[in-house]
């Protein structure tokens, strides 16, 4: 596959889907030869509007051990349609993919969801991604204080079930090992800068794929 897959992550409110539409505007401008898809997770797949709603809905207290196992394998479920559907085909066209969350994110937060249910969660949804998944050439990971994050978010008008300060903490502790386990992927942006500044650095990384 000539084209070139490259994931945002982070906690909620950490800027990325702010930052992609500005990263956006930049590559269209300076690679205006290359196509460019803008997606995220969760996609629009059936599974992934089951998501969406379900995320909106539910709270993770009211959950039980069965239906937590059934939203992993729903993010999966939509994961596997989103590659089959948009990024394979785009990748295979060449085309650049700008992927808002992925794989990485189940894994974040879907590893502090399944504690106590699983030993080790984290490694244990990295291993089912394993044999099928693909890997991206480039993770932005926007790292940012949780209690910030909350503060950004403060004023969303609806407050989904992952919006906690401690689930949040244990989210980005599980973004932070996964970035351990591959920084030759991973490159961390700094999202307590302003967005313009946030925006020019996750540039400038990007584009040192086409250089």
């Amino acid at each position: 596959m000539n084209g070139k897959l490259i994931t945002l992550e982070g906690i909620d409110g950490s800027g990325k889907s702010t930052a992609i539409r500005h990263i956006a505007a930049k590559i269209k401008e300076l690679l205006p030869k290359r196509e460019l898809i803008i997606t995220a997770e969760p996609s629009d797949s059936a599974a992934g509007r089951i998501l969406r709603s379900e995320i909106l809905r539910a709270t993770t207290e009211k959950l039980s051990s069965a239906e937590l196992m059934e939203e992993l394998f729903l993010f999966m479920a939509d994961h596997a349609r989103h590659l089959a559907d948009t990024i394979i085909p785009s990748l295979e066209k060449g085309s650049i993919v700008l992927c808002d969350r992925y794989a990485d994110s189940t894994a974040a937060y879907q590893g502090v969801t399944l504690k106590g249910i699983v030993p080790d969660p984290v490694a244990w949804i990295r291993e089912i991604y394993r044999p099928w998944n693909i890997s991206p050439d480039l993770t932005l990971l926007f790292l940012l204080d949780p209690q910030i994050s909350l503060q950004r978010i403060s004023s969303r008008s609806g407050r989904e079930k992952f919006e906690r300060l401690e689930f949040l903490h244990q989210v980005d502790r599980n973004f932070r090992r996964l970035a351990a386990l591959d920084p030759e992927r991973f490159v961390a942006i700094d999202a307590s800068l302003g967005e313009g500044a946030v925006a020019e650095e996750a540039l400038s990384t990007i584009l040192k794929l086409f250089s």
